[in-house]
């Protein structure tokens, strides 16, 4: 049941980058709120009743202008529109009986920069710069960078976890995640690196070397994105953050690697290729 609806899972991401950007977008969408949604119910542990209802709002609205952003149809001006939202989840507090309200901002705040606004930034990758050294002005749409990104944290994923179960010794982080260890971590590294240039033959937007600095971003930065949520877990005396799918946990278990690596890849790729 694990390895079906893993299957089906990386089937739905891949089909909707692959059929249409407004395909991409929904899906996209319904994950962002599905993953705030659960973040928002772990820290009630924390005795901390976030603003789910404007937390989503503003993840969802921080998306769509990203998306409409990057495409170049509406202007940086689109952003000015969650200073009103951010006004009114301040005062909003004001009106609340609750003795942890601070925190509650706090908490609501962290989770749309945490999960919506690395899913944001998203955009940038798959709606480059016309003026990029390689785009057509006239094809906005490019899914094969952020297609490629995916295959890479599934990739190293799968190897650090075969390894990791065949030759773990040392832990790699023993106090957040006593499962992970360095072996498992150096065997995803030279997976995935070395996966990455058949990425490149598959995918060749970019050189090679690109495709291995992203690569070695994916598996660091996602390393550290799958500690921090185990970090969010283990101090709130949670195992998965749902149950989204049989052996796999919540959604947000499953793309807590993307949520730190896709915004340092979205800066290298800003910085480097477009």
């Amino acid at each position: 049941m694990r390895t079906i609806s893993g299957a089906v899972f990386i089937a739905i991401i891949i089909g909707s980058i692959l059929l249409h950007p407004f395909v991409y977008a929904g899906v996209t969408v319904v994950v962002i709120v599905w993953a705030m949604l659960e973040y928002y119910d772990i820290v009630i542990k924390d005795r901390v009743h976030a603003g789910k209802f404007i937390g989503v709002l503003s993840g969802v609205a921080l998306f769509t202008a990203g998306f409409f952003y990057a495409q170049g149809m509406v202007t940086g001006d689109v952003f000015l529109f969650f200073i009103p939202l951010l006004v009114i989840l301040f005062i909003g507090h004001l009106y609340s009986a609750d003795h942890y309200s601070f925190r509650a901002i706090a908490y609501t705040l962290t989770g749309v920069i945490y999960i919506a606004l690395p899913f944001a930034l998203c955009n940038g990758i798959v709606f480059p710069s016309a003026d990029g050294r390689f785009l057509n002005p006239d094809d906005r749409y490019v899914p094969d960078i952020l297609l490629g990104f995916f295959i890479l944290l599934w990739t190293n994923d799968t190897f650090a976890y075969l390894t990791g179960m065949i030759f773990g010794r040392h832990r790699l982080f023993e106090r957040i995640s006593p499962k992970k260890s360095w072996e498992g971590f150096f065997g995803g590294f030279i997976c995935t690196v070395s996966f990455s240039l058949l990425i490149a033959k598959l995918f060749p937007i970019m050189p090679f070397y690109h495709w291995m600095a992203v690569a070695v971003i994916t598996v660091v930065l996602g390393v550290y994105g799958d500690l921090i949520e185990s970090l969010l877990k283990r101090s709130m005396k949670i195992k998965d953050s749902g149950r989204f799918l049989p052996g796999h946990g919540g959604i947000l278990d499953r793309f807590d690697s993307v949520l730190l690596a896709a915004p340092i890849v979205f800066f290298y790729l800003e910085l480097f290729v477009f």
